[in-house]
């Protein structure tokens, strides 16, 4: 009897520690939050938190993503990549025609933070954490923190 109560704890615990669904990304059901930025002109840049930010991401696990900055919302699709050489994961967010409308429309404010003014880019800094790529055109290096 003891024998067999043995193996049925021992075949619980190999089925148990199956894993047959991969677990869902780290981006989705959160708000993205903008909490800081540093400036891409300064040879030391400081941090500079932000508090009580308008500016959100919500990503979808469908791929469909929400950009929202005070009053305005800019949507489109993403996908997840990686960066082989740095081993880092990164997110390349393409905007749909209205919301580039939108942004071309803006009156000198920009809401698509890239050099392209149709995508964006956003890096994995560590886990809660993403920066944008701004700064690659001069612009200041955007976080965000996972809320």
């Amino acid at each position: 009897m003891k024998k067999a109560h043995l193996l049925l704890f021992v075949l619980f615990i190999s089925f148990s520690c199956q894993d047959d669904v991969d677990p869902v990304h780290p981006i989705f059901d959160w708000n993205w939050v903008f909490s800081g930025y540093q400036s891409s002109w300064s040879a030391d840049p400081t941090f500079n938190p932000i508090s009580d930010s308008l500016y959100i991401y919500q990503f979808q696990e469908n791929g469909s993503f929400s950009k929202t900055i005070g009053s305005n919302k800019l949507t489109g699709t993403f996908q997840i990549e990686e960066d082989q050489s740095n081993q880092r994961e990164f997110l390349s967010l393409d905007f749909d025609d209205a919301s580039i409308e939108l942004h071309q429309n803006s009156d000198g404010f920009p809401l698509i933070h890239s050099c392209t003014g149709v995508s964006e880019t956003l890096v994995f800094e560590e886990e809660g954490t993403l920066f944008g790529s701004w700064s690659a055109c001069d612009g200041p290096t955007l976080f965000f923190t996972r809320e």
